[in-house]
């Protein structure tokens, strides 16, 4: 992994807007989670990455749970945006109580989702942190709200 991300302000030598600092942020430490481990990453290693100062990314989040906790609720609102164009997309196909087109656009979906080795591995992370009393409750909370779409909405029980 490159120490410095090429898109950070000091690379570009322009100031980034503070939302856009952040997801900046996010992606630098949904690779470092992927690629150490939660207790293997510290914020040093985000904000390198990041190409931002150790302070700031503190500043930012106030501690390493909450950025992780940041960067599992950033995971689940993709792997949920990936679930609801699925079911947009395959509506036309489908007919009422056609599971079947449903869950086919949601696989090849979420197949393309695979190619974000970082987000895959963070969500992994955050299951195999289910005894810990603050990642564990948002992880379970994350993968209910995907239970709940895909059984509710996409009609897959």
């Amino acid at each position: 992994m490159s120490s410095v991300n090429p898109t950070a302000p000091e690379a570009t030598g322009t100031r980034m807007r503070a939302d856009e600092r952040r997801a900046l942020v996010l992606e630098a430490a949904t690779q470092v989670f992927g690629e150490r481990g939660y207790h293997g990453a510290t914020t040093d290693a985000v904000a390198r990455a990041a190409g931002v100062s150790q302070p700031y990314v503190v500043r930012m989040f106030g501690s390493k749970e909450a950025l992780f906790i940041a960067v599992l609720d950033r995971a689940l609102d993709r792997l949920m945006e990936i679930f609801e164009s699925a079911l947009v997309e395959s509506a036309p196909a489908a007919s009422p109580g056609d599971t079947e087109a449903v869950t086919h656009c949601i696989a090849q979906n979420y197949v393309g989702l695979l190619a974000d080795r970082g987000l895959l591995l963070c969500l992994m992370q955050a299951f195999l942190l289910g005894a810990d009393p603050v990642i564990g409750p948002a992880a379970r909370a994350g993968m209910r709200r995907a239970y709940e779409f895909l059984r509710a909405k996409a009609g897959l029980n």
